[in-house]
């Protein structure tokens, strides 16, 4: 005969019962917003139950998880207070979503809210793969031109899908570079929108796209020549040098930009750990965060890799850092222990301005600028002086990446007094594009500053056995 079960207590009884109450309301959740509900969240949620333990955790991922998906967890967690980590990896949440994670934010904030309080909050990668069929679910602000939040319905003018702002509407986070973007052939305007009608119902969104590339080359060349002016070039928001395409458009619109940035600086919430990475913001998303992120006071680490993030979004970035003159106002202020920006076209301005920031955060412990386009010219030095001399005055830093940035011996060398002064480095990472003998006295000094390991006496192990 089977063991008889045993009884759950008054606790595991409560753990059912809330979380059932989550997956009948997720259910419903769905079935309000006509979409199927996510079966890896609610074999989770089976999993849990069967142990008797509280969900933590919400991760969507991939791209049919759409702002109606996003919209129906949140339903659910307004009445759950368990959730603590929210993930969206490679999905379309798009404006719909993020808005409504906004107002989550800001209902959490009021002393009646039961629902569950975010600490981790990871959008990875949104909008990056959109079917040609969900198109109109993507539609913002500069798309129909009416500079708000989009509204959908029977009577809804949608914009043509090979005239207008067709890289709006797609919003894709990856531009493909074009094939034969140099022959004046591959550019003819007539011949890509009759390719482009032929593809538009079976086609592939990165297919699409490149099409989408070429015919805004093709048509802002005709322009151009219309009206007698050379054809527009994209620059590198950092030197001035030619694109070989141009950037990518926005992941979010404006206005729902603000409107996350003013969540973001309500107070009340618990996001401690905010992830944005491969999410197109560009300088002037950043500038919008900006001001919430200088509000948002439990935030521990924030990541933003892989953002199109220029000089003037880290100058923004670096401003937040500052102390504020009203003391009430710089008491709220976050105190952060990890900065990534890795991956951002940040250029010699964009760290130097960061620098005078990282000064005033004297909480940081990890700092990630892998790949933020230095090199080895004197402006790029001078951010390097400037970069470590902020470094010098913040003794807490102990993680320090700076891969992937061709500075050569003599970019290594300026950093050689902060490896040497400051104790406190434990991991600092470099191009390996260096000379043996820097690349051992980098090595070196980073060594010296690893702590000793104890020696252990034999007998020691043996006495205390005995005894």
């Amino acid at each position: 005969m089977a063991p008889p079960e045993k009884k759950k207590g008054p606790k595991q009884l409560a753990a059912i019962s809330q979380l059932t109450a989550f997956q009948n309301m997720y259910k419903a959740a769905c079935k309000r917003y006509g979409i199927n509900p996510d079966k890896p969240l609610l074999e989770e949620v089976e999993a849990k139950l069967t142990v008797c333990k509280a969900l933590d955790k919400v991760s969507l991922r991939g791209p049919q998880h759409t702002g109606a998906s996003m919209c129906a967890v949140l339903d659910a967690m307004a009445g759950y207070a368990h959730i603590k980590n929210l993930c969206c990896w490679g999905c379309n949440i798009g404006d719909e979503g993020l808005y409504a994670l906004t107002q989550l934010l800001r209902a959490s904030v009021t002393r009646t809210w039961t629902g569950s309080k975010p600490r981790l909050l990871e959008i990875v990668h949104d909008g990056a793969m959109v079917a040609a069929e969900r198109w109109p679910e993507r539609y913002l602000a500069q798309a129909n031109g009416m500079g708000g939040m989009v509204t959908r319905g029977a009577g809804f003018p949608l914009p043509s899908l090979a005239l207008g702002h067709t890289q709006a509407v797609t919003l894709d986070t990856a531009l493909l570079q074009p094939e034969a973007a140099g022959e004046a052939e591959a550019l003819d305007l007539a011949s890509l929108e009759r390719q482009l009608s032929n593809l538009m119902a079976s086609t592939s969104t990165g297919i699409t796209t490149v099409l989408y590339g070429q015919i805004a080359t093709a048509r802002g060349t005709a322009e151009a020549a219309a009206a007698g002016l050379p054809a527009a070039v994209p620059r590198h928001q950092g030197d001035g040098r030619p694109l070989l395409y141009a950037p990518p458009p926005q992941a979010w619109s404006s206005e729902v930009l603000k409107e996350f940035s003013l969540a973001l600086g309500a107070q009340g919430h618990m996001i401690g750990i905010l992830i944005l990475d491969h999410n197109h913001l560009g300088d002037m998303g950043a500038k919008l965060l900006a001001p919430g992120l200088k509000r948002c006071a439990p935030l521990k680490q924030l990541s933003l890799a892989h953002c199109g993030i220029g000089p003037e979004g880290a100058a923004a970035l670096a401003a937040s850092l500052e102390p504020d003159p009203n003391r009430l106002l710089a008491d709220i202020q976050p105190k952060y222990k990890l900065l990534n920006l890795s991956r951002n076209p940040l250029c010699a301005a964009g760290v130097a301005a960061l620098a005078g920031g990282i000064v005033h955060a004297t909480s940081l412990k990890v700092l990630l600028l892998e790949a933020v386009e230095l090199e080895a010219s004197p402006p790029d030095l001078e951010a390097l002086r400037a970069l470590a001399a902020a470094l010098q005055a913040n003794p807490g830093v102990e993680q320090i990446d700076l891969d992937a940035n061709h500075i050569g011996d003599l970019g290594a060398t300026a950093l050689l007094p902060l490896l040497q002064d400051q104790q406190h480095l434990r991991k600092f990472r470099l191009t390996p594009r260096l000379s043996r003998p820097v690349m051992l006295a980098v090595q070196e000094a980073v060594r010296a500053n690893l702590p000793k390991k104890k020696a252990v006496k034999k007998g020691t192990k043996k006495g205390a056995k005995k005894k």
